[in-house]
């Protein structure tokens, strides 16, 4: 009976193994859940900068909705738009806040674009949206940050867009 036991728990080791560590690693969660309560965070008891930067994500610096004639439809960051000459779809913005080592997204805002893409609807006649993509970067260097937009065919078009910069 013994041996059975043994024989038992020498094949199952990995998984009690896995099994331990698993209750131990829902302690800690556990631990820090009841150390650290919802109003120390509501009310900024904690904050970023009692993380240490290397391990927490980044912050939206600067944002901007640009129609497609280059006009900032809303913004942070006191965002300035120009439109690049003889470039259709060249958008360059000139931020009055400090962007540089970060990241750029963009996206293509449909609410601002005209359409492109007509797509046929079963029982409805067909529906047309804004389609196409985007591309950006954010100099180091002068706070500004370049975009790009093209239609789904990939030919530079001039189309509103959603532009973030996270650092």
């Amino acid at each position: 009976m013994t041996t059975r036991i043994l024989d038992y728990l020498r094949q199952h080791a990995l998984a009690a193994a896995a099994f331990v560590c698993s209750i131990l690693a829902l302690a800690g969660s556990s631990y820090a859940a009841f150390t650290i309560s919802g109003s120390q965070i509501r009310n900024h008891t904690i904050n970023p900068s009692k993380f240490n930067p290397k391990y927490i994500n980044g912050e939206v610096r600067a944002w901007a909705i640009v129609g497609p004639d280059g006009n900032v439809i809303a913004g942070r960051g006191k965002p300035r738009v120009s439109l690049l000459a003889g470039d259709p779809g060249g958008y360059g913005i000139k931020w009055g806040v400090k962007v540089r080592r970060c990241a750029t997204n963009v996206t293509i805002d449909s609410e601002s674009s005209p359409p492109t893409e007509t797509v046929p609807v079963i029982g409805n006649p067909s529906a047309t949206y804004a389609a196409g993509y985007a591309v950006g970067s954010t100099a180091r260097i002068h706070n500004e940050t370049a975009i790009q937009t093209f239609n789904p065919n990939g030919a530079p078009t001039p189309l509103g867009f959603d532009v973030t910069v996270s650092c």
